[in-house]
């Protein structure tokens, strides 16, 4: 026997499935405005997004944030992407933070140089004053 053999098996005979029937839907006529549970904005809004005319993107709809109660947390869902941006960013934000207490810090220090090489020159201007006062005060007594 070859591996490659042609061995013609019987195949069963398929069945045909009878077709398939879906419930009639009442028309828009017939729905009562207490069968439907949206407001005719929000229907128009549905009729508008599943028109054919419809290829543009679709809008934006803005919808009021909804308060949870403290005790319950949902799941969130984020895509990957957005959150290896935001990684990204928030990795970014570290070092921008970084790089500027450093800076702070060195800015910080030349201050404390700044300060410590101005009072040593105040006091050598103050000692300098002495002197001349005291030469002064020796030559004109």
């Amino acid at each position: 026997m070859g591996l490659f053999s042609s061995k013609k098996k019987d195949k069963p005979e398929r069945m045909e499935l009878p077709p398939l029937r879906f419930p009639d839907l009442p028309h828009e006529e017939s729905l009562e405005p207490s069968q439907t549970d949206m407001n005719p904005s929000e229907a128009s809004a549905i009729k508008r997004a599943v028109s054919p005319l419809s290829f543009a993107p679709p809008k934006r709809i803005e919808m009021p944030e909804m308060e949870q109660a403290e005790g319950s947390e949902k799941p969130l869902f984020v895509k990957v992407e957005k959150y290896r941006e935001v990684m990204a960013t928030i990795n970014e934000l570290k070092d921008k933070l970084k790089d500027a207490g450093d800076i702070l810090n060195e800015l910080s220090r030349i201050k404390e140089e700044e300060e410590s090489e101005l009072t040593t020159w105040q006091n050598d201007l103050e000692a300098i004053k002495e002197k001349l006062m005291a030469i002064d005060k020796t030559l004109f007594e």
